[in-house]
Formats: C-alpha cells, sequence, structure tokens
C-alpha cells in the first residue's frame, strides 16, 4: 500500500533491534526500541546508536531494485524486456505508477526524514554532557547521509523538496520542490560539514570518515561544476564557477588518493565477495545484517541470480535479467574481459569461488526453463540460439561460497556506493575539466592503476571519450552510470540524447567469453532483433528526469507547480 509523503515524515527511527554481527557490530543496539527522547542521547555510545539505522534500512528500498532497476537500467547497463521494474526505465516509458518508483521516493525521503531526525535531537547529547566532538560526528553521518540522498534525488527528479524539519510536514504535508540547483548546493553544504567533522578512522568498521566525505565531494563538486557549465544556474546558490568546482573536485578527490589509507583492492572481482565486505577500497557500503529481518538485508541477488543452482538453492528470480548488449560489446571490443567476467555471468566463464561445495560454477551455453525441483537449467546452444549474459555483479553464490554469512534472500555483500576508484576517476575528470583531456601526471598514475587491474594497456592521454568509457566499465551496476549521464547532459544534453539513442536498447545478442565473440540477433532482414516489450521511446530531454509517484502528486499537488528558491537563511 502507497506511503504518502506525510506517513514518510512520521517514520522515526532512533534504534532498531539489529543483531550485533562481525564487521558490522557498530550496528548493535539496545532492545529497548521504544525509548522516549528523554531517556536517549545520554552518553557517546547512545548518540552513535541513533546514527546506526542510516546505514541500513533506510536504504532497502532504493537498493532493492531501484539502485540497479533505474540508475544502471536508464543507462542501458541491463536488459529485462519482462521485469515491469526494469523495462520501463531501459524503455523510456515509465510513468508516475512505475512499479518501484514511489518505494525509492520513499527511501530517500526516509533517509532525509531519519537524519533530520537524528539531527534535531542531538543537542541533547550536548546538555547530557556528551563530548561536543561526539556529537558533531553523529551530526556529520546525519548530513553525508542526507547530503548523499539528495544528491540521488536530483540526479532522478531533479526538483524536489528540501526538508529541514520533518515535524511540521507530519500536519500539514505540502511543500513545493526546490529547483535541482539548490538541492545540489544543499547536498554539497551537507556534504562539506560531513568532510569537517568526520574523524579519519570510523569508530566501527563501516562507519564514513573524512575520506568517505571528501570522495563524495569530488563527486559532487564535478556535478555542481557541469551544471554551471551548461549555463542553467538561475538561483545563484551554485555560487561558483565551473573551473572553480572542477578545481575542488580536483583537490577533494587528490586528498583522498594521496593522504587517506584508502588504496585499489589488487584483483577486481574481490570486491564483490562477502568476504571482502568493507574492504581497503570502499569508502562508503551499506552494512546489511546476517540473519536478520526483512529491510535490513540486501535483497538484490534473488532479483538478479540467474538459477537458484547459481546461489545453493536460495531465492534467485533474475533468469531474464540481463546484461545489456551494448554494453557487454564495449567490454568485449576493449578486450576488457577481467571486468566482463565480474560484471556478467556469460558462456564459457568459470568460476571458482561460486558454488564451492560443488567445485565451483561453470557458465553453460544457451538458456534453458525450470525443472521439476524449481531450478533454472541451462540447454545448449544447438536447442536455442540466443546467448545471453546474465547478472553477476551483485550475486555472491551459496552459502557456503560466503563463509555461510548468506542465507535466503540475504546475500550479506555490503554493497559499495563509493569505491576508491570512483573518486579517481573524478580526479581524471575534474583534471580535464572544460577541455577534452588531460596529462595530469596524477591523473595518468590512477587511470593506468585501475586499467592494470583490468588487464588493459596503459594510455599517455586521458581523453573524454575513454573516461567515459573507463566509468562505464569499472562502475556498472553500482548505482553511478545514471548519474554520469545527468551530469553529462547538464552541459552536452544533445550528444547524450544521441548517444542513448544509438545503445540499441532491448537487442537480442550472443557473445562467448572464452573466443570473446559477439554478434547481435538479426532479423531475416538483417536488422538486430528487439527482444520483449516493443513500446521503447525516442530518448527525450523530458526523460533525463523521472515523473513524481502518483500518490505524492495527489497528498501534495503543490509538486505540479513551479519550483521555489530554497532559503538558505532560515
Amino acid at each position: 500500500m502507497n506511503m504518502s509523503m506525510k506517513k514518510i515524515f512520521s517514520i522515526v527511527c532512533l534504534s532498531a533491534a539489529i543483531a550485533c554481527v562481525s564487521a558490522c557490530n557498530f550496528l548493535d543496539t539496545s532492545s529497548e526500541d521504544t525509548k522516549t527522547l528523554d531517556q536517549s542521547f545520554r552518553n557517546a555510545e547512545e548518540c552513535r546508536a541513533a546514527t546506526a539505522p542510516l546505514y541500513t534500512a533506510v536504504w532497502f528500498d532504493f537498493n532493492n531494485n531501484f539502485s540497479f532497476g533505474f540508475m544502471d537500467g536508464r543507462a542501458n547497463n541491463v536488459f529485462a524486456p519482462w521485469s515491469d521494474y526494469i523495462y520501463p526505465y531501459v524503455n523510456l516509458t515509465e510513468t508516475m505508477s512505475t512499479a518501484n518508483l514511489f518505494s525509492a521516493w520513499q527511501s530517500l525521503f526516509v533517509i532525509v526524514n531519519q537524519s533530520d531526525h537524528v539531527l534535531n535531537n542531538l543537542y541533547r547529547g550536548i546538555d547530557n554532557g556528551v563530548d561536543p566532538d561526539v556529537v558533531n560526528e553523529c551530526k556529520a553521518e546525519c548530513r553525508f547521509m542526507r547530503g548523499l540522498a539528495y544528491w540521488y534525488l536530483a540526479m532522478s527528479w531533479g526538483d524536489v523538496p528540501i526538508i529541514e524539519d520533518p515535524q511540521k510536514f507530519i500536519t500539514n504535508p505540502l511543500a513545493h520542490t526546490n529547483p535541482v540547483e539548490d538541492v545540489l548546493a544543499f547536498a554539497i553544504k551537507d556534504m562539506e560539514f560531513a568532510a569537517q567533522n568526520l574523524p579519519e578512522t570510523g569508530y566501527n568498521i563501516g562507519r564514513v570518515t573524512k575520506w568517505s566525505a571528501l570522495g563524495m565531494l569530488s563527486r559532487f563538486y564535478n556535478t555542481a561544476a557541469a551544471f554551471v557549465r551548461g549555463g542553467k544556474s538561475t538561483t545563484g546558490s551554485l555560487n561558483k564557477t565551473a573551473d572553480q568546482y572542477y578545481a575542488a573536485a580536483k583537490e577533494a578527490a587528490r586528498i583522498v588518493i594521496e593522504d587517506s589509507d584508502r588504496d585499489l583492492l589488487e584483483n577486481y572481482e574481490d570486491l564483490f565477495k562477502v568476504q571482502f565486505n568493507n574492504n581497503k577500497e570502499v569508502l562508503f557500503a551499506l552494512q546489511w545484517v546476517p540473519n536478520s529481518d526483512y529491510g535490513t538485508t540486501n535483497f538484490t541477488d534473488s532479483y538478479l541470480a540467474l538459477s537458484s543452482t547459481v546461489v545453493g538453492g536460495r531465492s534467485a528470480w533474475g533468469n531474464a535479467t540481463y546484461g545489456s548488449g551494448e554494453l557487454v560489446k564495449l567490454f568485449s571490443d576493449r578486450g576488457d574481459l577481467i571486468r566482463l567476467k565480474a560484471t556478467y555471468f556469460t558462456e564459457g566463464c568459470y568460476y571458482d569461488y561460486i558454488r564451492t561445495d560443488e567445485g565451483g560454477y561453470l557458465v553453460g551455453t544457451g538458456t534453458g526453463s525450470y525443472d521439476s525441483n524449481g531450478d533454472f537449467q541451462l540447454v545448449s546452444k544447438d536447442e536455442y540460439t540466443e546467448i545471453r549474459s546474465w547478472i553477476k555483479k551483485g550475486v555472491v553464490g551459496c552459502s557456503a561460497d560466503t563463509g555461510n554469512l548468506a542465507t535466503n534472500q540475504n546475500s550479506c555483500f555490503d554493497n559499495p556506493l563509493l569505491r576508491l576508484a570512483d573518486v579517481m576517476l573524478h580526479y581524471c575528470e575534474a583534471c580535464i575539466a572544460t577541455g577534452t583531456s588531460t596529462t595530469d601526471p596524477l591523473a595518468i598514475n590512477v587511470f593506468n592503476r585501475i586499467r592494470a587491474r583490468a588487464g588493459l594497456a596503459p594510455v599517455t592521454e586521458i581523453t573524454v571519450a575513454n573516461l567515459w568509457d573507463e566509468r562505464r566499465c569499472e562502475l556498472a551496476l553500482e548505482g553511478v552510470a545514471w548519474p554520469d549521464f545527468v551530469r553529462r547532459a547538464y552541459y552536452e544534453e544533445a550528444w547524450v540524447l544521441n548517444f542513448m539513442s544509438q545503445q540499441n536498447r532491448n537487442a537480442g545478442f550472443s557473445y562467448k567469453y572464452q573466443t570473446n565473440t559477439f554478434e547481435w540477433d538479426t532479423n531475416d532482414d538483417g536488422s538486430i532483433k528487439k527482444v520483449g516489450s516493443n513500446d521503447e521511446e525516442v530518448p527525450s530531454a523530458s526523460r533525463l528526469r523521472l515523473p513524481y509517484p502518483e500518490s505524492e502528486l495527489i497528498q501534495d499537488p503543490l509538486l505540479r507547480e513551479a519550483p521555489v528558491p530554497y532559503n538558505f537563511n532560515d
């Protein structure tokens, strides 16, 4: 049942009954969920407990299927012609009532609301004599999460309401949207506060740090630079030039690259294994809880895994969710086989770390059907000519492959929302700035380190074109693909729309990993065969933003009106 903005703003969860687990032990909270505010924030531990749910439950609906369904589906990294929570985004045909549109909107505003709620009550910690540095650290965690939620909202919907005091919306849930420029500026202010007040080392593994915030700022500053560069500023809240924002992005990324304890993980595939949760490359990851209730679990691999065989009998519904032919072809054309294997299951791939209880997993040829036990059985190419590539990234295998952490509908994979490689590539983007290429020594160094890990040859110059391809291949299915499209569209909208129009969305294809051969499925006349729904629309500027959910438009008709500039002095 849909939940109105009024109900969203009434959601608070000062603490959650979350079990204590090794790498996520900061999520352990008191079972006294019904404490009054006067009985909370009495010491450092209670202040930190209040921020713990911001790492898990509030992100559930966003992470569940919207992150890959929209953030990667819209960018055409996913091909799922029969999935109603993916294909409308791939086809550019979503409406205000599309399957998971409201739940994603709700989740992001629950993050905002929960962050606001804790922020607005942390003064109680000061009143109770808690160390002000601890209180500011907790405030910084809240503002990190709120800033990131608003960045996602800006990348998805554009103009949205900026809320700092949710209490007043409980009785009167009417709010104008604020211009996307103000939303971006608000997110930047939040993240700047976080960078100034978070410690260099988290209180517990998985907590955000100064490096997390600076890394996000490199992303946010590049977004602001692109917005200003495109001449879209109307309110003046983004009050620097594009060059100044690029310089700020470059410096924020440089500090993380050169001064932090973060480093690239040696093996790309290891990044997506449960055993490597919160590894040295990860700057911020969601913290899911083993053996817990629905809502604090990573449900994603149930949507993505191609069969229950791959995940050892756990739920798996991803037999008709594939990588897009266009992106598989890009991997293939580049000889980018290490990242291709980590991103998509393709014919001939062997995984010694998947189904370790049976000696590994070899991806067979073709497609297939369910047998009497409910398992999806592959059949040979002779029986079915279309060979596609299922989703691998985010699929962790059976319980034995994860140290017995994964259970049904919970992979326990703490999926990263920011890695050092992303920050390194933002450094490269900031070095290119408004130009067409860069030979900045640090940019060349980090770019080639990322390529070397992927088994690719070094370059002596980074161009806009090869940076674009590098980001798509390195970060596919990690929820940043579509924001890359939006950021570029701020100043090159025609280029982005033309690129989208040539992506062969929903096109069938065959790919063999062992021989690195790719071919499109074709009709009798030689044209590329499209699969599933035929309602695909031509890319247009209106599709660079999502529609507001229908239930929200009913509850808050002000969403239909022109955005109102945000008063940053309030």
